[in-house]
């Protein structure tokens, strides 16, 4: 069931909480998500976290700051990113059944996403020379992916990473959904959203909608708005003088990214390289 809104309309825009610690974004739990969970740390220096659950992988997105990560016998010091706009992240694979204890070795944020999962595997660290990048699209729809965890990292349905939006430019175009399993066509996988501008307080639009507009929804985005994508398709655009970085976990039947595009705008991609020519 659909969490709705006062109008009866679905609501799948969420935002970061304030504070420090370990914030819980989108709960296991949440009505919309079958697969895909966040959360988010925001630590001050000296402070600490576990991460890891029982029953599902995670992955720790660096946003920014120097920290330490421990596990088992084993520790690992990572000099980080700047912020979220200072090149390529570093990123913590923890299995389900793992647990990996996070130390702020300065002022410290990240995403975490997560899905089910059986136990078992090796706790890995993701480097920014091990992300893949992919340049998509030309003209105001050119983006730059990086892909932290995809199909090629042993996580079991989990999938990470971020995408470069420059000023004023459209993603996910044309706009493509991972909502069904159809093999060598669609991968179901679904999607949760995580943005940040610079400057801070820019903005920008994000649509959701589906074939036969039952969903049909646009929301105005802000830094540390989150939106989920449970299904249908995404198109998303920066606002006109600020950068945009859009975040993302999915997690679904799947491990491969296969999106369809929608039939009414493919023929944008015919001449670029587009979402539809990959497949993770």
């Amino acid at each position: 069931m659909e969490e709705v809104c006062a109008m009866g309309r679905p609501d799948y825009k969420m935002r970061v909480p304030d504070g420090f610690g370990k914030l819980m974004v989108v709960a296991p739990e949440n009505e919309n998500m079958e697969f895909v969970h966040m959360e988010y740390l925001r630590l001050r220096a000296g402070e600490t976290a576990e991460v890891g659950r029982p029953d599902r992988e995670c992955g720790i997105l660096l946003m920014g700051g120097d920290f330490t990560a421990s596990w088992a016998d084993q520790a690992r010091s990572i000099r980080g990113r700047k912020d979220a706009f200072s090149g390529l992240p570093h990123c913590v694979y923890v299995p389900a059944g793992r647990s990996v204890r996070v130390l702020a070795d300065t002022d410290f944020e990240a995403a975490i996403f997560g899905t089910p999962a059986e136990p078992g595997g090796e706790v890995g660290i993701i480097c920014p020379e091990d992300i893949a990048i992919l340049d998509i699209g030309e003209n105001e729809w050119e983006i730059h992916g990086y892909f932290v965890i995809n199909s090629e990292f042993p996580a079991q349905k989990l999938i990470i990473g971020e995408t470069q939006i420059p000023i004023g430019h459209w993603c996910s175009v044309p706009p493509h959904s991972h909502e069904k399993e159809i093999p060598g066509k669609e991968s179901k996988l679904e999607e949760i959203y995580f943005f940040k501008f610079k400057p801070g307080q820019g903005f920008g639009f994000q649509g959701v909608y589906t074939d036969d507009r039952s969903l049909d929804e646009g929301y105005i985005i802000r830094t540390n708005d989150v939106v989920l994508v449970p299904r249908g398709y995404h198109p998303n655009v920066a606002g006109p003088g600020y950068e945009m970085r859009m975040f993302w976990g999915m997690g679904g039947t799947s491990r491969y990214w296969t999106p369809w595009e929608d039939p009414d705008h493919s023929w944008i991609g015919k001449n670029a390289t587009s979402p539809g020519d990959c497949e993770w």
